[in-house]
């Protein structure tokens, strides 16, 4: 009885010094979590789990409240602060220092001398260069066109020319007496092809120009303004705006009295002895190689207003087609203001290159009558291919 009774006591003296070392030994706790002794371990680190996700959600969501201005510490207010002190100061930087360059304060502040203070960075550099490469280049081309306007006009005073401003002054005070109109019809624009537009517009161009030049000039008019012939006009003639010329959209019926309308076309049975005085002549502004032959007659007969055509027959021969563009008809008319002579004004404005010749008195009338003012056809050119009538770039070289 005693030997096992001491053999109990080992026993037990055994696993308290296994159990006392257990607790003690740090090792044993990093090695084995749930070993003897420790008999809530597990439950433990199941609530640090919890705590520390808690945490962790805590820590998400007041980040969300931030972003979403929820915040009730600050937070979004600091990361507002933070986006305005990156965008907006950084922009009020390179602003001011856009403003020292190019308002002559480049003494005070200029970008070479922020970017090396670090105030601003490598890209807003970059675009303060650009801005003031493009700034001196202003500058420099503002004044190559001042030198060159100065040139020009000191070329004009030498060789007694007027200026341009006085030569609009003369060209308004001339326009003042002028009784006679001119209006371009503008209602074809469904009936051209785009290039024919761009040929319409060009010639319309130069009858402005001609007109500014003319020792009588007349009230110059568009009507039907719209569509394709106004955008042409908008995006390729410059400075359309400030011509002395009516525009209008209504159609010419709706701009002036029918009793003074006279529609020139070459259909017309009338023929034109002289340009009377507040009378409105309507050029029809179609360009369309003659596939519209007697459109205008056609128009102005359902118009109910007069009709007549030019004596070209009467006063010249053409030994081609006798084809005008809308400038030629514009230009044979402002020369017979000016010279009270038919002939004269066809044979200045007509191209020799159609074989115009005076009629004399002894020789007889042609009975060939002129197509169209505004229609396009194509002439046989001895020298090259056909040339495309209508187009004023042409015209112009021999006109």
């Amino acid at each position: 009885m005693t030997a096992v009774a001491e053999e109990t006591m080992s026993l037990t003296t055994d696993q308290d010094q296994t159990l006392e070392n257990t607790d003690t030994n740090p090792e044993a706790d990093k090695l084995n979590i749930n070993a003897p002794g420790r008999p809530n371990d597990k439950k433990c680190n199941d609530v640090d789990k919890d705590l520390d996700c808690n945490n962790i959600i805590s820590d998400v969501s007041m980040i969300d409240k931030c972003s979403s201005g929820q915040g009730e510490g600050g937070g979004a207010k600091d990361v507002d602060n933070s986006l305005e002190h990156v965008e907006g100061g950084g922009a009020k930087d390179v602003d001011n220092s856009l403003e020292h360059v190019e308002g002559g304060g480049a003494k005070d502040l200029d970008p070479e001398q922020a970017y090396a203070e670090g105030k601003i960075s490598k890209k807003q550099l970059k675009r303060l260069r650009r801005e003031e490469a493009w700034r001196k280049k202003k500058e420099f081309l503002k004044t190559k066109r001042k030198e060159q306007r100065r040139l020009e006009a000191q070329k004009r005073r030498e060789k007694g020319e007027p200026n341009k401003k006085r030569l609009r002054l003369e060209f308004e005070k001339r326009l003042e007496t002028s009784d006679v109109t001119i209006a371009v019809d503008l209602s074809f624009d469904d009936l051209m092809m785009e290039q024919d537009i761009k040929k319409l517009m060009k010639q319309i161009e130069r009858c402005y120009a001609v007109n500014k030049r003319a020792p009588v000039p007349v009230q110059m008019h568009l009507s039907s303004v719209g569509g394709r012939c106004r955008h042409r006009m908008e995006t390729a003639i410059a400075g359309w705006k400030g011509w002395k010329v009516g525009m209008q959209k209504e159609l010419y019926t709706e701009v002036f009295e029918r009793e003074r309308i006279v529609y020139l076309t070459s259909d017309s049975p009338n023929t034109l002895s002289t340009l009377e005085a507040g009378k409105v002549y309507i050029i029809g502004g179609l360009v369309d190689h003659n596939s519209h032959k007697g459109l205008c007659y056609q128009r102005a007969c359902e118009a109910g207003v007069s009709h007549a055509q030019l004596p070209i027959a009467q006063f010249v021969k053409i030994q081609s087609r006798k084809v005008l563009a809308v400038n030629h008809v514009f230009e044979i008319m402002l020369a017979y203001l000016e010279l009270q002579d038919w002939q004269e004004a066809f044979l200045r404005v007509i191209p020799p290159r159609k074989g115009v010749e005076a009629i004399t008195a002894d020789q007889p009338e042609d009975n060939i009558t002129e197509t169209e003012g505004a229609e396009g056809q194509q002439t046989p050119n001895k020298n090259g291919p056909a040339i495309a009538e209508g187009n004023s770039e042409v015209l112009d070289k021999d006109s």
